[in-house]
């Protein structure tokens, strides 16, 4: 374990009180290269999984076979809770590498041992699934309801999290893949939101202006 991953673990509020000396040896650390695909509908690993370096994209296939972008995850994003403890035989979506990664995983037995052990962790490890549970939320309403900009404003009080600002995790191309709408009319909702002050973008940095 080198100072980076210890960096990543105690920088992360789900493993903040987290003892990472007891369980350093229960943690195993794994390299994709990019275009790797780490998790699949047939082939994955029940493991609460840490990003400690790099980008990754997560797609859903639909029954029609077409394949959509639906969130991207980057250093300090965690997943791998959707199998870990609900015993399906399909993983719920892919994730591919879209840079070479480095990741921390724990397997279900050191998660159940230390939230069993650490109240506190418990406690961080269901707010964290609450908050998945509310930004699904959100990305069904954002995919499914609404004009362009009605889409693209709810994408991004989303993806803000509560915050006034935040940089954009993606290329406007996926953010077009994902919000299910040409990418001419991201362009063109991304000014009808600055021109009525609700939003200012200053390259991959947005403003929220009236939250």
């Amino acid at each position: 374990m080198t100072a980076k991953d210890k960096e990543a673990f105690i920088e992360n509020k789900l493993f903040s009180s987290f003892n990472i000396n007891e369980y350093k040896d229960k943690i195993k650390f794994i390299t994709a290269e990019k275009g790797k695909t780490v998790m699949a509908e047939k082939s994955f690993c029940r493991g609460l999984i840490l990003i400690i370096s790099g980008r990754a994209a997560v797609y859903k296939t639909g029954l029609d076979g077409k394949r959509t972008l639906i969130n991207s995850l980057s250093a300090g994003d965690v997943f791998g809770m959707a199998t870990l403890f609900y015993e399906q035989a399909e993983y719920p979506s892919e994730i591919t590498a879209e840079t070479n990664l480095r990741l921390a995983m724990l397997e279900k037995e050191t998660v159940e041992k230390a939230i069993s052990e650490n109240p506190d962790f418990a406690e961080a490890y269901i707010t964290l699934l609450s908050e998945k549970i509310h930004f699904l939320n959100k990305k069904l309403s954002a995919f499914s309801e609404g004009e362009a900009s009605e889409k693209l404003m709810r994408w991004i009080l989303s993806t803000a999290e509560g915050k006034n600002e935040f940089i954009l995790p993606c290329s406007l191309s996926k953010l077009s893949v994902m919000l299910n709408i040409g990418r001419a009319s991201v362009y063109r909702a991304f000014a009808s939101l600055e021109e009525q002050s609700l939003i200012k973008k200053d390259g991959k940095k947005i403003v929220i202006l009236k939250p």
